[in-house]
C-alpha cells in the first residue's frame, strides 16, 4: 500500500510513461527524491492508482 523511492536513481530516465500504471493498491508513495530533469515523458504515471490518498510532486522539473 505504500512505496518509498527515496534510493530510485532516475537521474536518467527520459520515460516514466505508466510507470505506476495499475498499482490500485497504493495509498501512500513517497516521490521526493525523484529526479525529473531528464524525463520527457510522464504520461498515464499514475493511471489506475485509484487509492492514492494525495501525492506530491511539487519537486518535479516539467521545463522542456
Amino acid at each position: 500500500t505504500s512505496i518509498n523511492l527515496n534510493n530510485f536513481n532516475t537521474e536518467k530516465v527520459t520515460s516514466m510513461s505508466y510507470t505506476f500504471s495499475g498499482c490500485s493498491d497504493l495509498s501512500s508513495i513517497n516521490l521526493a527524491k525523484f529526479n525529473t530533469e531528464n524525463v520527457k515523458d510522464m504520461s498515464n504515471m499514475f493511471y489506475s492508482c485509484n487509492s492514492l490518498l494525495g501525492l506530491d510532486i511539487s519537486n518535479f522539473n516539467t521545463k522542456t
